[in-house]
């Protein structure tokens, strides 16, 4: 699927802020959006379970709800990765649909934040294949 952005979400202001600037740019280039959401999974004695709600998934379909009042061609996709593989599972996905780009929000934290307590932007930079669009914090 070329002429797609990959916009990688969760519910949260700086996802929000990322579907802004993912709105701006499919209205200038007329690319189609996937907004993507990827559920973690925590795996123990008895199997999977996942870590985070479903708040994700109602934030996307909000999302693809506003993007495709603006006319843009949106849709939504939601994954599971196992506990710290969501750069990697958003980077299967973007290669997946052929995107020409990632875009996702940032939360503002330094190196060492990032490092110590985990960041898929950080991540996404090193594992990705396609360019990834970084959205800094208002």
């Amino acid at each position: 699927m070329a002429n797609t952005i990959l916009l990688a979400v969760e519910d949260s202001a700086h996802s929000q802020r990322a579907a802004e600037v993912s709105e701006s740019l499919a209205q200038l280039t007329k690319y189609a959006v996937v907004v993507t959401h990827v559920h973690e999974l925590a795996t123990g004695r008895w199997g999977s379970m996942r870590v985070d709600d479903n708040t994700g998934d109602a934030f996307s379909e909000a999302i693809v709800k506003s993007l495709v009042g603006a006319g843009i061609d949106a849709r939504m996709e939601i994954r599971e990765a196992h506990y710290g593989h969501v750069a990697q599972t958003l980077s299967a996905v973007a290669e997946e649909l052929d995107a020409d780009m990632i875009v996702v929000g940032s939360r503002g934290r330094s190196d060492v934040g990032s490092l110590t307590l985990g960041s898929v932007s950080h991540k996404l930079l090193h594992v990705a294949h396609r360019p990834v669009l970084v959205v800094p914090p208002a």
